[in-house]
């Protein structure tokens, strides 16, 4: 009877403490600081071209002039038909914005300590919902693939050079990916062809190239996704093709703006 009754004791006793226990904390950075930026700051190099600059060597974000638009599609790994809803000044106003992680962290952990900066800093609400959407596959072409192993260990970047002509107008953009998964320049392409593109290469790993894309300025849109996919093929050896699918799409509830000096 007594050990039956210290036993109970006991057990309950492990139950309180359980419901007790604080859940476990979001990864989050160390330190982190968002300054808006002025009204009218243009967009970053690249950006029309549907690349956005994200340094983060070392557990080191910095981004520049970025939307929260921009910020909710890196963090979450979602390209832009992934997400709908929010208010309209996400993909207006700009933010300077520079974290630091406790240590070196992978990129997967620091798109989870970016997603709870989003979280905290602007309040970011959102769910999610299966909708079944137009996707393009990315795979492998008839000749290999131009990829190289990356020579840098720690920088992860996708920069976007304007090649000027001789009348200072833009004749091309040299794309040069360091450290780069064929996943991320799907992301990064989706904006321009305004679906999720699925990469099923069967490449998983991180490479160096580069491209040269030239926009037609006769389009509405001067890097028209034609541009891409003859680009993708004939530079990378990589193609693209159009089927149905669900897709997981981020439904955003509300969103607040962040205050100078936060």
């Amino acid at each position: 009877m007594t050990r039956t009754l210290a036993l109970a004791t006991l057990l309950a006793l492990s139950l309180e403490h359980g419901h007790c226990q604080d859940p476990p904390k979001a990864p989050a950075f160390e330190v982190a600081s968002i300054t808006p930026c002025k009204p009218g700051t243009p967009e970053p190099p690249g950006e029309h071209a549907g690349v956005f600059q994200f340094t983060y060597p070392g557990g080191r974000l910095n981004a520049r002039a970025a939307t929260l638009k921009l910020l909710l599609e890196w963090a979450y790994d979602i390209q832009p038909s992934q997400h709908s809803g929010g208010p309209s000044w996400m993909e207006t106003d700009r933010y300077d914005i520079v974290a630091k992680a406790e240590g070196s962290a992978t990129d997967a952990e620091m798109k989870r300590m970016t997603q709870t900066l989003l979280a905290d800093r602007f309040q970011l609400k959102l769910h999610h919902e299966s909708r079944m959407q137009s996707v393009y596959v990315i795979s492998v072409g008839k000749a290999a693939p131009k990829l190289f192993p990356p020579k840098d260990d720690e920088t992860h970047s996708l920069h976007v050079a304007p090649q000027m002509g001789q009348d200072q107008k833009i004749v091309s953009f040299h794309v040069v990916a360091t450290r780069f998964s064929l996943t991320q320049l799907a992301d990064t392409f989706a904006r321009q062809l305004g679906s999720v593109i699925v990469n099923q290469t069967g490449l998983d790993g991180e490479y160096d190239f580069a491209m040269d894309l030239t926009p037609d300025e006769s389009r509405p849109n001067p890097l028209d996704p034609s541009l891409l996919i003859a680009g993708m093929r004939e530079q990378l050896g990589l193609t693209l093709k159009s089927q149905k699918a669900p897709v997981d799409v981020l439904v955003i509830d509300s969103a607040e703006k962040v205050a100078a000096g936060n």
